[in-house]
């Protein structure tokens, strides 16, 4: 892994963990610290005092390869002075940070909301000190979603250090020589004291010697990857997407809970659907079936439970739901084509029977919000919660829920009538359902050879517009006011605003637009579609081209003056362009490793092919890497 420079403006994130406890790193700073489970309220941050020695720091940060394991190197007037190994222990929920220095080096432990301390150093065994950290129960883990019960961590640290109290936490002064740092979690106090007691009774060398067996065990499941490229099809950029699908690899797996969802990134501590999605394809396509097939066991049992599945769901809180708008819609058939794409990849056809209720209530509930042949949008697709696809089309036909609608279904299908899983008259039904809505899709969305994102008439037909919505306020959106995901009312303009923002009058009426976004126009390709031809599609990939090369952008919507490009932009492209053997593919892939940041990563937007939005992010490392793979392959 390459240096990072101690600027945060420009760092990466990372991510340390093992399913119960995380840890997101900014270079050598803790920047949060969760768990167990993976959707529990933060402890804080611990993070490098900026005058520790006296003189200014700089760092760099990398990677241990195959494994979730960083060393931090710290420099003052470019002489080394300290050395910071961090990582989540295999076994027990703790993040461990072994620390050599030759200068005293000093961190600041700064306490999240809610979060109280105690010096329990009387407690502790091994030569340890430390504070026991306490999280009131009601704290939000992510948004106002409340973790139901206190959460307790255990900081502690042997060797020379020297603690100085302060009212939001703590400095921590490791003198010259070699110490140790630990963070456990339980969640509850007795959890986290017989954690805690674990980890002091064991040398910290054979915590990470454990660790590194763990990690090594994880990469070798992926098989030879090498082996699968030949060499003369990635050229000079084999080295660099070898290294790619390690990144991605552990990106993915250290914020895979033990649940099986992976979080979204550094920001998000829930697992949404459409990312597991892409984060799915991208673990197969790396060779990592188990993980994949982990998603959809977390989903399962879910379902089972609560006989539904929303926007998002929570990582070891049961019932905690991330409700958004129509989530009925999209998140639905990126669930049956993920199952299937699993089965196609491992031959399990067993595991796809079993979740099969699963998989018909997905398409069931899709088929409930069909009118005229169309399916509305999910609310939080990036593009959406990115403003580029403006909010007020959200009940508008959408092309992507749509086609995947055509797409999940026709699998479901098959699969159903392959092992009777439906009698014949059902199967019967649905095919002349989707044949209907395939009829349709031509002229809902196919005009003058360009694929049209939305369908405004689709907003003006009975039942599109429901009278409330859970999801976002326009107004306030618009405003600048928005906090939180509420319910919200109709206006008499078609505006869904919150309860307040509705008591102020309504809003301003919107004129019904089409919209025409890369991304949505690439989806045929991706989701491997018959829909449309590739004869069809070829001239719309090629002004995505010609537009590229002529600007040196990518913006997810031509209009718009930002420039916003969503993340996976640049994978949908590569995938489209490696599917129709398109000359452009091969400078496409080297731009789109380019964009990788320090840690490995693509993020969740690029403006100028700059980072911006959520770091680490799976959904779009997995989709970019699956495309490179693609590509090289």
């Amino acid at each position: 892994m390459e240096a990072q420079s101690t600027n945060h403006s420009v760092l990466g994130i990372h991510c340390l963990g093992n399913g119960r406890l995380c840890a997101y790193e900014q270079g050598p700073d803790i920047i949060q610290v969760f768990g167990p489970p993976y959707s529990s309220p933060m402890l804080g941050a611990i993070t490098l005092d900026a005058d520790t020695p006296g003189r200014p720091l700089r760092s760099e940060s990398r990677r241990e390869p195959g494994a979730a394991i960083w060393t931090h190197q710290l420099y003052a007037d470019d002489m080394p002075v300290a050395e910071m190994t961090d990582f989540v222990d295999a076994d027990l929920p703790c993040l461990v940070r072994r620390i050599r220095s030759s200068a005293p080096i000093t961190l600041r432990l700064t306490l999240g909301v809610a979060c109280t301390a105690v010096d329990n150093s009387l407690l502790l065994t091994h030569g340890a000190r430390g504070v026991l950290c306490e999280v009131a129960a009601g704290t939000p883990f992510y948004s106002r979603y409340p973790y139901p019960r206190s959460v307790v961590y255990q900081v502690a640290w042997r060797g020379d250090v020297l603690e100085r109290r302060h009212p939001d936490g703590a400095t921590l002064t490791f003198g010259a020589g070699e110490s140790w740092l630990y963070i456990a979690g339980g969640p509850e106090y007795p959890q986290t004291i017989e954690n805690i007691a674990a980890v002091l009774a064991l040398p910290g060398e054979s915590l990470l010697t454990r660790t590194q067996a763990y990690w090594q065990t994880f990469t070798r499941s992926r098989g030879d990857i090498s082996a699968r490229l030949p060499y003369r099809s990635a050229g000079m950029q084999r080295e660099r997407l070898l290294r790619a699908v390690d990144d991605v690899s552990v990106l993915i797996k250290a914020q895979q809970s033990a649940e099986g969802g992976v979080l979204a990134g550094h920001n998000y501590h829930l697992c949404y659907v459409r990312d597991q999605y892409g984060v799915a394809r991208g673990l197969l396509a790396a060779g990592h079936t188990a993980a994949a097939k982990a998603i959809l066991e977390y989903y399962w049992r879910i379902w089972q439970r609560h006989g539904r599945i929303q926007n998002a769901q929570a990582a070891g809180v049961d019932g905690a739901f991330h409700v958004h708008e129509n989530d009925e819609v999209e998140i639905t058939g990126y669930l049956i084509r993920q199952a299937c794409d699993l089965q196609q990849a491992t031959g399990d056809v067993e595991f796809t029977a079993e979740i099969f209720p699963l998989l018909a209530w997905a398409y069931e509930a899709q088929k409930r919000h069909l009118i005229d042949g169309m399916l509305p949008f999910n609310g939080d697709e990036t593009y959406v919660a990115g403003g580029i696809l403006p909010r007020s089309a959200l009940n508008d036909g959408s092309a992507e829920s749509t086609l995947l609608f055509i797409d999940s279904g026709e699998r479901l299908i098959a699969f159903a009538g392959q092992l009777r899983l439906w009698p014949e008259s059902k199967i019967d039904t649905e095919r002349s359902v989707l044949a209907l809505v395939k009829t349709a899709y031509r002229t809902h969305f196919w005009h003058d050879g360009r694929l049209a994102t939305n369908q405004p008439v689709r907003a003006s037909l009975p039942d599109a517009m429901p009278r409330f919505r859970h999801g976002v306020c326009e107004r306030c959106m618009a405003e600048g006011r928005f906090r939180y995901i509420e319910w919200t009312e109709r206006s008499a303009n078609g505006r869904y605003l919150c309860p307040a923002c509705l008591a102020q009058g309504d809003y301003d009426l919107i004129v019904p637009r089409t919209y025409t976004l890369q991304s949505v126009s690439l989806t045929p390709l991706y989701f491997g579609s018959d829909l449309l031809s590739a004869t069809a599609l070829w001239p719309l990939v090629e002004d995505i081209v010609a537009s590229y090369q002529r600007t040196g952008l990518l913006p997810s919507r031509p209009d718009d003056a930002r420039g916003i490009a969503v993340g996976y932009d640049y994978g949908f492209l590569l995938y489209a362009l490696t599917e129709l053997r398109h000359p452009a593919a091969d400078a496409l892939a080297g731009k789109t490793l380019d964009l990788v940041d320090a840690t490995g990563a693509w993020v969740e937007y690029y403006v100028d092919h700059q980072p911006a939005g959520t770091r680490c992010r799976p959904w779009e490392s997995a989709i970019n890497l699956e495309a490179l793979l693609k590509w090289a392959s």
